[in-house]
């Protein structure tokens, strides 16, 4: 069974190097940190930007503060738990290594510029230098995602199979997924009822003026008379599944066809004149048309499968240890 340790504060005060100390997982400051262990081979943080700079840099612009720090430490434990397992798979390839041209090594380093800077190699290697490595050391970890890969499809996913009877039952047992929704589009004129005038005459007068308008006559009605959304666009609001319309323009626009003016309806902000613009009915994919996708998702989930097993066997004699 593997060993799955966290470290209590006093138990890494103890440890030998500085950057073994117990971390605070998103407030890292210097990237020698140890963040793990396994089977005594350290995971550091610099491990972890080259794979999480991108992401890190996205949720720079989309929070700040406590949240933050929060986001951070969820992408670099996911992180650090992949490369847990890469480390446990790169020990076979250490043992039996096989050739991996320096064309491969160099591509890779070429997307860790990318994760982590302007994508030149320049930045890289300024920014590499800062976290107190070189380029020698990205180049090693660009050789061991390329040996992982390798060894990953080997024993996984070159024995996921799906077969034509796989696509077509999954196909024939979820139509809700391969069927178009029926969509309708819209256009509202609203007469809303807190407005202090008399609301009934307006709403008989506005059903004498839209009785056979046509698309161009009730947008300029719209226009001149709606207090509703999209007023200057002629009460316009797209397109919208028919399950998810509000319940009151369900039941009156159910036999509804293009062209077709409803209302008013009444609704507790007012009343609702309805022009239904366009009806797009549901409408089933074909399975040649949907077949390629579902080999594609079948295949990805039993190759997922298949991967999780192999690192729980591979993570059952690992001893691991997290520093945070």
């Amino acid at each position: 069974m593997m060993k799955k340790i966290l470290l209590p504060l006093f138990a890494a005060a103890v440890l030998s190097l500085p950057a073994q100390e117990q971390v605070s997982l998103g407030r890292e400051t210097r990237s020698d940190s140890v963040l793990a262990s396994v089977n005594g081979e350290p995971v550091t943080l610099l491990d972890v930007i080259l794979e999480s700079g991108h992401d890190e840099a996205r949720l720079a612009a989309m929070f700040s503060g406590e949240r933050l720090y929060a986001e951070t430490a969820k992408i670099r434990k996911k992180i650090v738990d992949e490369i847990v397992v890469r480390k446990l798979v790169y020990n076979e390839y250490k043992a039996n290594p096989f050739e991996i041209k320096k064309q491969h090594i160099e591509d890779v380093v070429d997307s860790i510029a990318l994760t982590m800077g302007d994508g030149t190699r320049s930045s890289l290697e300024r920014k590499v230098k800062a976290y107190g490595s070189n380029m020698w050391e990205i180049r090693e970890k660009a050789l061991e995602k390329i040996a992982v890969d390798v060894l990953m499809m080997e024993h996984c996913d070159r024995k996921v199979f799906i077969t034509p009877r796989q696509i077509y039952e999954y196909y024939r047992n979820n139509p809700e997924l391969w069927t178009r929704p029926a969509v309708i589009s819209l256009q509202l004129l609203l007469v809303r009822k807190d407005t202090g005038k008399d609301v009934n005459a307006i709403v008989a007068n506005l059903r004498e003026m839209l009785k056979d308008a046509d698309e161009s006559t009730f947008s300029r009605i719209t226009k001149e008379n709606s207090e509703g959304p999209n007023a200057s666009q002629g009460g316009r609001i797209g397109s919208i599944e028919r399950d998810k319309l509000r319940l009151e323009f369900r039941d009156i626009l159910k036999n509804a066809g293009p062209g077709t003016i409803a209302g008013p309806v009444e609704t507790p902000e007012g009343f609702y004149f309805i022009r239904v613009a366009e009806i797009r009915e549901a409408e089933k994919q074909p399975f040649s048309k949907v077949s390629e996708q579902i080999h594609n998702d079948l295949r990805k989930k039993a190759i997922e499968k298949v991967r999780s097993q192999y690192r729980e066997s591979l993570l059952k004699e690992a001893i691991v240890r997290y520093f945070f």
